[in-house]
């Protein structure tokens, strides 16, 4: 599991746990159904980027990626 957070105004976390209240569910609950709701369909469970094992050739902290980006990216010879 990961944890996630975010700043609310009174207002909207007011709403928020009325809203769990009434629906006799926990905030979190809440959370998780709006989130689930919201970007379900928007991910191609078909797409390569979210099937495939990672493509790269080594691991490892590069010193220069902010200069060399490109390169490492994009060179066959890295």
């Amino acid at each position: 599991m990961r944890v996630v957070q975010t700043t609310l105004t009174e207002a909207e976390h007011k709403m928020l746990e009325e809203y769990a209240k009434g629906n006799s569910k926990t905030i979190k609950e809440v959370l998780r159904e709006a989130i689930k709701s919201t970007v379900e369909g928007c991910v191609n469970s078909d797409d390569p980027l979210f099937t495939q094992l990672p493509s790269v050739k080594r691991t490892g902290k590069q010193e220069n990626i902010s200069e060399e980006h490109d390169r490492y990216l994009y060179s066959e010879t890295v």
